[in-house]
This record gives C-alpha cells, structure tokens and sequence, in this order.
C-alpha cells in the first residue's frame, strides 16, 4: 500500500499499525473501568476502545455485557438499574467464562486475576472515561431496546464534554451508525464485523474504519477502499500482532496493549511498512 492510499493518520499511523486497547486492555487491567482506561493511555496505545449502554435512568454507562454478573460483585440487568444502583458495585474483579478460559487458552494467553489491585473501581459513566487525559475513544455503541437513544444520549455528552474531536463511533449494527451520520456527520464511524456481509453493509456507510475479526481480514484488507483503515480484533499475542502487521492492518485491537507498545516500539526503533 503506498502512502496516498493510506488511510488519514487518525486511523493508520505512518508508520506501522496502530495500538488499541481493547476495553482499555483487558488482560493487563479490569475491563471497562477508569484504570483499565488509564492504563490503555499510560501503556502508550493509540486509542482506548470501550463499550457503552443505558441504564434505566438514561445514564450513559461503560460496560460491555447486558448485565453486571460476569463484571462486578452485582446481578441483573444494566437497563434495569439506575446509574446510583450500579455505581455501588465494585468492577475491579472481572470473571472469565468456561468458554473464554478455554479460548485464551488455545491463543497461548491466561486469564489474569486482579485480586484486590482494583477493588476500588466501579462501573464509570461515559463522562467519567472523557475527563481521563490522553485518551481517543472508540466507543461501541451496543444495541439493546433502546439503540437510538443511546446514540442521541452519547452524542449529548460528547457534545457537553467538547470531545467530538477525539472519538469515533462503532457498532456491529449499521442502523446505528447511520443514525450517527445523521445527528453528527462530524464523528467517524467504525463499523464492526465479524463476517464480510457485515463488512458488505458497513461500506453503504461513510466509514472510517472496519474493524473485524482475524479469521477475515486478509479479505477485508484485500477488498477495502483506499480510504478506508482495516483494525483487526481481537489480538492476544505479539506473534499474531506482527502477523497482522505484516499483512498491513492498519489497527490492531488487543487485550495486551502494555505487551504489544513494548514489543513492537521499543525505544529507537522505526518500524517501516512493507511494500504492497
């Protein structure tokens, strides 16, 4: 890929790919709360990626599941709680299914245990994340009954916190993004798939970027418009991040964002793109 038909720098750093940490790193830091965010920028990733929702009282929460079981000490459903409900959960010992367990464990990676390191973290609201220094945002915006209010609500804080200039939007659903496109043409969008009929449905879009799994992204990289940046998800190794690189992902997302800024910048380094 030559340099007029990189994608804009935001998106694909000049020289290598760029860093973000998933959930603000999740594999070094409790996911989805203030230290995991700050942890994301301290570490020196690009950009920090984060999922939002709603709870019951129109507050816009950070949390990546549908309840608050498998993240913090509560239970139930995070639409259902208030935000004063679900701020006195603690949210610095995340739990890992069976299932991802055993997929950490076949990519050579360990599900970490935080102990007590974090027990003061809680679940952080959207404004909370924006007043940490340093940080550019990806948000995912998750669906659930109320997906359009949820855009409108994200964009009335981003609007308030003047942080229009250092987040993008992103969704699996393209519903959402348009409706993005709508009430904000100003904020890039990321569209998310998992397969390339997503990937399809994302480029009827203004996109910035795709973000996609590993399994398809040698065929989004080969297929995307010059323009357009490839971030690749989700990465657990420096093995896999120098695959991706070298294959000319622009972005990768990664649960070891620590890992991977000090294997692949180490100090003095320059990491010069191959040939396309």
């Amino acid at each position: 890929m030559n340099q007029s038909s990189r994608p804009p720098a935001a998106f694909g750093g000049v020289v290598g790919p760029l860093i973000i940490a998933h959930r603000g790193g999740s594999l070094e830091a409790p996911e989805n709360t203030l230290a995991a965010i700050r942890h994301g920028v301290s570490c020196g990733a690009d950009w920090q990626e984060l999922d939002v929702t709603l709870t019951r009282d129109d507050a816009v929460i950070v949390i990546h599941d549908d309840s608050v079981d498998r993240t913090t000490d509560g239970h139930g459903e995070v639409a259902r709680q208030n935000l004063s409900e679900l701020r006195r959960l603690s949210a610095g010992r995340p739990r890992f299914s069976e299932s991802a367990v055993a997929h950490l464990t076949a990519v050579h990676a360990k599900a970490p245990d935080f102990g007590d390191k974090f027990a003061a973290e809680h679940l952080p609201t959207l404004d909370e994340v924006l007043a940490v220094p340093g940080t550019r945002l990806m948000i995912e915006l998750k669906k659930g009954d109320r997906g359009e209010r949820l855009v409108d609500r994200v964009l009335e804080v981003l609007r308030k916190a003047n942080a229009l200039d250092r987040v993008a939007l992103a969704s699996f659903d393209d519903e959402l993004l348009f409706r993005v496109s709508q009430r904000e043409p100003s904020v890039p969008l990321i569209g998310i798939a998992q397969d390339l009929a997503g990937v399809t449905r994302h480029l009827e879009l203004p996109v910035s970027v795709l973000a996609v799994s590993t399994e398809i992204a040698r065929d989004v990289l080969a297929r995307a418009p010059a323009k357009v940046a490839v971030w690749t998800w989700t990465i657990y190794s420096v093995e896999q991040a120098v695959e991706l690189r070298d294959l000319g992902a622009h972005g990768l997302i990664t649960d070891i964002p620590a890992a991977l800024v000090a294997a692949m910048r180490p100090a003095g380094s320059v990491y010069v793109e191959p040939a396309k």
